[in-house]
């Protein structure tokens, strides 16, 4: 089963710290492969390997990465259940992250009629064989209609509303076969903003506002702000989705159907 965590934080250099809070509270479970996608300056840089059924803990699956802007996960998708580097998650277009959890793999009954909706310039990028990487190219096909697909700007609703419409339309075409969409929760990130839906698969999110104690750099609760780490350890703000677990101290579940928006600013969480 696949799984992600989502993270948009305030500090770069802060990301290892974050994770380390979470440590032995978040895993995404055991998975053949995992990977990480994450932003710096201009690049969107991916990062993947083997797992060979062992636990995939974030903070050592994104051990050294600095960003603002991280995307975690664990699995492979499509019909081969090996590592195979493409058909790691997660899929990457452009300054486009994309990760589904749950049961991705249930999407291939739609992924022909999904493919075939597509322009033809994004048709030619799909690689693999799965459902969900179609999908993917939806939510693209649907940001291209709005003509946002190319704006770094692209507000945080506009992304959320767009992949809201790409999963509306796999419903309606099970529901032409009189079938079901499968288990699924999906997520989307440009580094800048975060867009994120549950479909039957559990998903959280949770906010952090400061991140004093920091076991990580050794900065306790009476730490003196002299110290010059203090100060970015006690600002820092940052928004996570976590897919499968429930109950995470710290984390919200979303409502089944609940469509999540996490702008730039991290100011306000909007549920659409």
């Amino acid at each position: 089963m696949a799984e992600f965590l989502a993270i948009h934080q305030s500090d770069a250099s802060l990301l290892g710290c974050l994770l380390r809070r979470f440590a032995g509270r978040v895993s995404l479970g055991t998975a053949a492969a995992a990977g990480v996608g994450f932003f710096q300056s201009d690049d969107v840089l991916l990062r993947k390997r083997p797992l060979g059924g062992q636990p995939a803990l974030p903070e050592r699956l994104a051990e050294g990465v600095e960003s603002e802007a991280a995307l975690i996960c664990s699995g492979v998708v499509g019909s081969s259940k090996a590592f195979h580097e493409q058909m790691t998650l997660p899929f990457r277009f452009k300054r486009w992250l994309f990760a589904i959890a749950g049961q991705p793999d249930g999407l291939t009954p739609v992924r022909a009629p999904l493919l075939a909706t597509l322009a033809d310039h994004l048709k030619r990028s799909v690689k693999g064989d799965s459902g969900a990487e179609v999908l993917f190219f939806s939510f693209l096909a649907r940001l291209r209609e709005a003509g946002r697909l190319d704006d770094h700007d692209v507000d945080a609703e506009t992304a959320a509303r767009s992949l809201a419409a790409a999963v509306g339309e796999a419903e309606r075409a099970f529901e032409q076969m009189g079938q079901q969409l499968p288990p699924l929760a999906l997520v989307a990130t440009n580094g800048r903003v975060i867009a994120g839906l549950r479909r039957g698969h559990p998903l959280q999110i949770g906010v952090v506002d400061g991140l004093i104690p920091c076991a990580r750099c050794e900065i306790g609760n009476g730490a003196s702000d002299l110290d010059p780490r203090v100060k970015s350890h006690r600002t820092l703000r940052a928004a996570m989705l976590l897919s499968g677990a429930t109950g995470t101290e710290g984390f919200r579940e979303l409502a089944e159907r609940e469509v999540i928006a996490i702008p730039r600013e991290l100011d306000e969480v909007q549920s659409l």
